[in-house]
Order: C-alpha cells, then structure tokens, then sequence
C-alpha cells in the first residue's frame, strides 16, 4: 500500500485540474483551473484577472483546492484536499513561470493557440499567473472507509510528499 505522501504525490502529477475554492464579501466560490506543478515547491494557474476567483484571491490569499482522481477502474478513485496561500506572480517570477507552464503543459501543436506574450499576464493585462503554497495537504483514508464506513482524511507529511513530486514528476 503507498503511503499518504506517495498518493498525494501521484495524484498531484498524473492530474492536470485543481477545483480552486475561495472567499470575498460575496460569499464561497469554486472554479476549476487547470495547473502546472513547478517550478519549485507550488503550483501554478493562470485565470483572467476579472474571473470572480480571481477577485476573490485579490480580497483574500487564503484558498483551499481539491483534485480528484478518477481513472477507469472504480477502486483507483482517490481525491485530496489541501489549504494553501494564492499570490500572483510579477517580474522575474512571472517570466519564468510563464514560459515553464507553457512548455510543460501544452503539446507543441497546441502551444502556438494558447500561448499568449508575458505583458499580457504582467499588471493591466487581461491574465494572470497564480502560485499556490501549499499549506496543509489530507488525502483520503481508505482503512477508515473500510472500518468504520466513516469518509475522513489523513494529514499528509509535506516535506515527504515534495520529494516524492519530485521523484514523479514529468516537467
């Protein structure tokens, strides 16, 4: 059996989507988004700057996210939920981050549509670069399912999951 770490590992590298959930003054929200792991330690999306997620990062850093993963066969399901801190990305970090998620996330026949020049993610444009900081991470614990039929979480290590990302990951 994988250890908590190595799950959350493996569903953070095989998936590419992430349902983002914030709060404003306008209440809860949840958006999908589709995310790059790396560089580093975070994760990264991109949104439009007026997207209502968006705005809401801007009123409040503090975000939750959950990835579920679904293959075909139905005991494979597994599913994580993790709180983290959302800040947009400026200057060097925003170059960088904008051409590594381009090139690891896209195919090259697909790039050339998607790809968009980095003034257009800077400050007044129409996009934007989010990190995600990964705060507290729990993935699904099957012995509790199994004993008690009781749906709950366990905590996972981070410094053990990031090394096994590591381990994992394509990009």
């Amino acid at each position: 059996m994988m250890s908590p770490a190595s799950r959350a590992a493996k569903i953070i590298t095989e998936n590419r989507y992430l349902t983002l959930s914030t709060a404003s003054s306008d209440g809860p929200w949840a958006a999908p988004v589709n995310y790059v792991v790396g560089p580093g330690r975070y994760l990264h999306y991109y949104s439009a700057r007026k997207a209502r997620h968006s705005r809401d990062v801007g009123e409040s850093s503090d975000v939750a996210a959950a990835i579920f993963h679904a293959p075909p066969a139905a005991a494979e399901v597994d599913g994580l939920q993790f709180a983290a801190r959302c800040s947009v990305l400026r200057g060097d970090e925003l170059a960088t981050v904008h051409q590594y998620f381009f090139d690891v996330n896209l195919a090259p026949e697909e790039r050339d549509w998607w790809l968009r020049p980095v003034s257009a993610f800077d400050e007044g444009g129409t996009w934007a670069f989010y990190r995600l900081d990964i705060q507290g991470l729990w993935v699904i614990d099957f012995q509790s399912i199994e004993r008690e039929r009781l749906d709950s979480r366990i905590l996972v290590e981070l410094e053990e999951m990031w090394e096994q990302v590591k381990a994992q990951h394509r990009g």
